[in-house]
């Protein structure tokens, strides 16, 4: 009998009498239900944020900003000032999201098509994986919704305006991809794939390491030409993007993030809150799972059957793909040690741990007492889909909220010249108030240790406000004005009342609003 034989068995026999199989029916029907509804919910929020007309977490404007910036035929690395600020990302999401802007307009559509379609290709690609790797569309679908799942503790993020969920999708997709690579073809097209993740985020190279170093030890040709495809592109891209960017794009890319600084209560949190908090009754399936694999191979090897071929049979797959989990879960550890890391920086750790826990709750089916393991099972899936359960309508956009949004933009449109909106800069470019850095971008500049940018913005900060013209300043509280404290009180006057009455709050990450209003003191304006 072939593995795939016995496995479709497995999950499908779990009892041989007719009242053993319908309950086995229900059971597996159940569990569709479970694994389907995270999957639907995350669809009907998703298509209810695509389209509004503000942001969806307090950064988001600035990532709309980067697209549009190279929809005008700029680039995306230049030396900081107040007009412009780069991100320490590489460019293909934006790259992409301004292609798709021609068609669709520059905004937050394109941005969010690009990053909803993304998420579906990562369920999608662990339906597949998972389908593939046991046989049955269950597993592969109880890991699709697993990860569904995770969309709130994960930021609820996976459709909004940024870099990550295209990043997860490239390294998932990557990581099918070099499960069957053979060959040079096979090496060409991983060292290609993990070139665009990087080009993504360049966390990726720290996700997809470990599977490169399971290939260089069982298909040495394969990573080995993945190695070389990718040191090329990598070399090539940074030679290029340096020499058309004086060097900007090596230092936001490199050098600045390479020089933040660290959040050290993060190095346990992740794993007792982030991870332990989130995804227990997950790990207590791996666990079960790992122990009886354990002792399966002990029983194995004392029966005499050959070390050799239980290894090819089962482990060398069980190794890959332990090493691609280890690969996301090290990724979103890394980025989470960094300060600032949102939940965002998560969702490559839950989907691996969804990828895992498909593939392990499938092989605990398939071994005996399989109607004792169905009932655990699917208990275990009850509790971790119950556990990250999360409002729907919390997650949509309100029509208060659409109702905040316009008198700002008004508001704003009636201000004199140019106005700067410090941490929701998009805001002032659909006012026609000019295209100004975001509020977090400088303040990443200012805190690196890399010196070149923060000399250069410090400089281009000094006397930015009567350089540029701004007539108006809008902050979101007063921790903003350290930026520009000594020319907001020698130059502007705060208006006794906020922007708007109703305040305009992202739905995701940091609750702020533009509040505070400055306007620029000319003179003999207080002899009137």
């Amino acid at each position: 009998m072939s593995l795939a034989v016995a496995q479709r068995r497995g999950l499908r026999a779990v009892g041989r009498s007719w009242p053993e199989r319908a309950i086995g029916r229900a059971l597996l029907g159940l569990m569709a239900f479970i694994a389907a509804a995270p999957i639907l919910a995350y669809v009907w929020v998703a298509l209810h944020r695509v389209g509004y007309a503000f942001e969806l977490d307090w950064m988001e404007g600035g990532s709309v900003e980067l697209a549009a910036r190279v929809a005008g035929g700029h680039s995306l690395y230049a030396a900081p000032s107040l007009h412009f600020v780069g991100w320490t990302y590489t460019p293909l999401y934006y790259w992409i999201s301004a292609a798709l802007g021609q068609i669709t307009g520059v905004g937050f559509l394109p941005l969010r098509l690009v990053s909803l379609a993304a998420s579906l290709i990562s369920m999608a690609t662990l339906a597949w994986v998972v389908t593939r790797e046991t046989g049955e569309w269950l597993a592969g679908l109880v890991s699709a919704g697993l990860f569904a799942a995770s969309f709130r503790i994960s930021g609820a993020w996976f459709d909004t305006g940024r870099v990550d969920s295209l990043f997860l999708a490239l390294s998932l997709v990557t990581l099918a991809w070099g499960a069957r690579a053979r060959g040079v073809r096979g090496g060409l097209g991983l060292g290609l794939l993990v070139f665009l993740a990087f080009f993504t985020k360049q966390i990726a190279v720290v996700a997809l390491l470990p599977v490169i170093g399971y290939l260089l030890l069982v298909r040495p040709r394969v990573a080995i030409t993945a190695v070389l495809t990718l040191l090329g592109l990598l070399v090539a891209s940074t030679l290029a993007l340096d020499g058309l960017t004086d060097g900007w794009y090596r230092y936001y890319v490199f050098d600045e993030l390479a020089h933040q600084p660290w959040a050290k209560q993060v190095w346990i949190q992740f794993w007792s809150n982030d991870v332990i908090g989130h995804q227990w009754p997950l790990l207590l399936v791996l666990f079960v799972a790992g122990a009886v694999r354990v002792r399966a191979g002990s029983v194995a090897s004392l029966s005499g059957v050959r070390r050799g071929a239980l290894t090819t049979a089962l482990g060398w797959r069980e190794v890959y793909w332990m090493a691609g989990a280890a690969g996301l879960i090290g990724a979103a550890w890394i980025s989470r040690l960094h300060t600032g890391g949102y939940a965002n920086v998560l969702m490559p750790a839950y989907a691996a741990f969804a990828l895992l826990a498909g593939l392990a709750g499938s092989r605990l089916w398939r071994g005996s007492r399989r109607r004792l393991t169905a009932v655990l099972l699917c208990a275990a899936l009850v509790l971790q889909v119950g556990l990250l359960r999360y409002p729907l309508s919390a997650q949509i956009p309100t029509t208060a909220q659409e109702a905040a949004g316009l008198p700002l933009i008004s508001a704003l449109r009636e201000l004199p010249a140019n106005v700067l909106v410090l941490r929701h800069p998009w805001y002032a470019t659909e006012a026609g108030k000019g295209s100004f850095a975001q509020a977090e971008a400088i303040s990443d500049v200012l805190r690196s240790g890399s010196p070149r940018g923060r000399q250069v913005l410090q400089d281009a900060l000094g006397d930015a406000l009567n350089a540029d013209h701004i007539e108006a300043v809008v902050l979101d509280g007063g921790f903003d004005a350290h930026f520009f404290r000594t020319q907001l009180a020698r130059d502007f006057r705060l208006v006794g009342r906020p922007i708007t009455r109703a305040r305009l709050y992202p739905l995701t990450d940091v609750r702020t609003a533009p509040t505070l209003l400055y306007v620029r003191i000319h003179p003999g304006e207080f002899a009137r």
